[in-house]
């Protein structure tokens, strides 16, 4: 992909402008965002709406930056910093900030796939997320990971025959 660095500053410019629309365009009709959050979610209206409507409901006062792009014809990676103001009853007013990398996957120039490795932990801490619903969320994390057949091997500590 010839302009990845400037998607990724249009996919800035929409999350921070609260733009679904601009936001759901940069990806395929048939795209899958897998947010370290929400888990993953299938084609362009519904990550319009994860973005404009349950990203919003939980922070407002949007930042984001993607650091340090590279790509090839088939692949991106960018390393970001997001944050926002937490407007959740527990921590409204707290500035909650993740670190991550983004990976993506194009089609018709066009982004088709999204997954994030993010260290969400200081962002649960600062949402004030605490006792049983941190042990949800943290069980929730690891079980996808588990379930990851990428990591099959890790997991058995031995690698399958070839």
């Amino acid at each position: 992909m010839k302009d990845f660095a400037d998607k990724l500053q249009r996919f800035v410019c929409a999350v921070e402008g609260r733009d679904g629309q601009a936001f759901g365009a940069l990806f395929t009709e048939d795209a899958v965002y897998h947010d370290a959050i929400y888990g993953a979610v299938h084609g362009r209206e519904a990550i319009s709406r994860m973005m404009a409507e349950d990203w919003y409901k939980d922070g407002d006062c949007w930042l984001w930056d993607m650091l340090e792009p590279v790509c090839n014809a088939r692949r991106g990676y960018v390393r970001y910093v997001a944050s926002f103001r937490s407007v959740n009853r527990f921590s409204r007013g707290n500035r909650v900030v993740a670190q991550g990398v983004g990976m993506f996957t194009f089609r018709d120039d066009l982004f088709d796939t999204y997954h994030e490795i993010a260290n969400g932990t200081p962002a649960l801490w600062d949402l004030n997320v605490r006792g049983e619903h941190l042990e949800r969320v943290v069980k929730r994390i690891a079980d996808s990971q588990r379930a990851s057949a990428a990591l099959v091997d890790h997991y058995r500590g031995a690698r399958a025959p070839h």
